[in-house]
């Protein structure tokens, strides 16, 4: 398995679709104002458009990938490259209204967009949901990559807005929704953590085929993973209380999560085992 295009894939699809849900919402909390909005339509086509370049990686021969398609009848696999393209479609024309001089129809691609980056990360959670894998085939699996896309797509609006040099007495809507992003993603996260266990648990006792790569425990990744987490949660709240420079803080945030999700990822694809029957 090449991992790594499978980390960046799966990571910066997920980090985009966040970062839609995110914006979208703060911006319907904020009166519907579009202050520095282009900027992280941008930012999440861009990721997708990583993603799916990344993802090409996987395959033996890149120039075949459009034969994914041919399969959406049967094979979630097919449905999700469909709905990352459909998903990174729409945010590409939600960017152009999103422009001065255009305002038509704004809201309805905003729901469009946030509906399609839910049925891509679904479908991305259903590829991995495996009978013959057992370590992926758990609650775990849609818990983790839900949260991922809350965890990084918080922390990545909050950049966006230090970013923009919109630092204004309080908390505006923006970092309050970018906040309950990563909350709930960490609950998520710590959800995750039992079902994650018993499946890799399972996973060792039913399984012949395919061996795992020697990591370290599941335990041992976990509490890294959410001891990195919980610093860049800590970073963010003091990016959010204008304790120093805030966009140090909340880059470091970003920095620290995506390094918690990266290692959680690569755990996710080398715990591979395939059930022998």
């Amino acid at each position: 398995m090449h991992n790594n295009s499978l980390v960046c894939f799966t990571l910066l699809t997920q980090s985009a679709i966040g970062l839609i849900w995110v914006r979208t919402l703060s911006r319907w909390v904020n009166g519907m104002r579009a202050e520095f909005f282009v900027w992280p339509l941008f930012i999440a086509l861009t990721l997708t458009g990583l993603g799916l370049y990344a993802g090409l990686a996987h395959l033996a021969k890149p120039r075949l990938a459009p034969h994914a398609l041919r399969n959406l009848n049967a094979s979630w696999l097919s449905r999700e490259v469909l709905l990352v393209q459909a998903f990174a479609g729409i945010v590409a024309l939600l960017m152009v209204i999103s422009l001065p001089g255009f305002s038509s129809g704004r809201v309805s691609l905003e729901v469009a967009a946030c509906f399609l980056g839910g049925a891509a990360l679904f479908a991305m959670i259903r590829v991995y949901l495996l009978k013959t894998v057992p370590s992926w085939n758990s609650p775990a699996t849609p818990l983790e990559f839900t949260g991922s896309a809350l965890l990084l797509g918080g922390t990545l609006g909050a950049v966006i807005w230090h970013f923009g040099g919109m630092n204004p007495p309080g908390w505006p809507p923006v970092l309050i929704v970018s906040g309950a992003g990563i909350l709930t993603g960490l609950v998520l996260k710590l959800a995750a953590i039992s079902p994650a266990m018993a499946a890799e648990r399972a996973a060792r006792d039913h399984t012949w085929y395919a061996p795992t790569v020697a990591t370290p425990p599941i335990g041992h990744i976990l509490a890294i993973r959410m001891g990195l987490n919980m610093v860049g949660l800590a970073l963010f709240l003091a990016a959010m209380n204008g304790s120093g420079p805030s966009l140090l803080w909340s880059s470091f945030s970003l920095l620290f999560i995506g390094a918690g999700e990266v290692l959680g990822r690569y755990h996710f694809y080398n715990a591979y085992r395939r059930l022998g029957l």
